[in-house]
């Protein structure tokens, strides 16, 4: 199956440089980067250190369009390559690369894999419990039970794209899929990842987290 790495990042710099590097060591798969409207230098960075990397391939947005809206161009743009199945990566550093391959077998069984997080101190006290309330709410409205509604750190098919395709452009990817799936009745497999926090205070903010709370509803309400 041909596979591609999607990175969305934003002004993330070294960080970004750092984290395509290590995913290059533990998978022979390609890359897409897709940087959501960095500043200048931030985004020259990584042109610089992977313009003759034939496995990295880069694009931006001119501005900032928000997460949900780099992860669509960077599936876009993997359907166009040719690839038959894609896998997200935080350009941070949050998402442990060497699951990597847990996920490429996963994904021969499975149309969509979802890694998790354990529930545990390693998470800050409100996310925790925002991902526990928003995961209760999305199993009695939509039937979907996942071990972590939060987790960007998914892959999937082609095949089934069309079913599980957000609208969100910002924050709320991850729980728009998970009632698309509930919905559509969809399978998917779920892997064990690690409990990564660089920055507490960076993310998804309490603002943010009222905001999907309160899209639930009306995702359940429209089809």
């Amino acid at each position: 199956m041909k596979i591609a790495i999607i990175v969305p990042e934003y002004n993330e710099g070294i960080k970004a440089i750092k984290t395509i590097k290590n995913i290059l060591r533990q998978t022979k798969n390609p890359i897409i980067v897709i940087d959501d409207g960095s500043v200048k230098s931030a985004f020259n960075l990584i042109v610089k250190a992977f313009k003759n990397n034939q496995r990295v391939t880069i694009r931006r947005h001119v501005i900032n369009l928000g997460k949900g809206a780099a992860m669509k161009t960077g599936v876009e743009l993997a359907w166009k390559l040719g690839y038959e199945a894609v896998i997200f990566v935080d350009a941070d550093g949050q998402h442990n690369p060497k699951r990597i391959k847990q996920f490429e077998k996963k994904l021969e069984t499975s149309q969509i894999v979802f890694g998790y997080r354990l529930m545990n101190k390693s998470m800050p006290v409100i996310r925790r419990w925002g991902n526990k309330v928003a995961a209760n709410l999305v199993r009695v409205l939509f039937n979907i039970k996942k071990k972590d509604l939060l987790s960007g750190f998914l892959g999937f098919r082609k095949e089934v794209y069309p079913q599980i395709e957000w609208s969100s452009c910002r924050y709320g990817i991850e729980t728009e899929m998970a009632t698309k799936i509930g919905k559509n009745k969809l399978k998917f497999s779920e892997i064990k990842i690690d409990t990564i926090y660089i920055d507490k205070y960076k993310g998804v903010t309490i603002l943010d987290a009222l905001k999907i709370l309160l899209q639930i509803p009306f995702w359940y309400f429209t089809k």
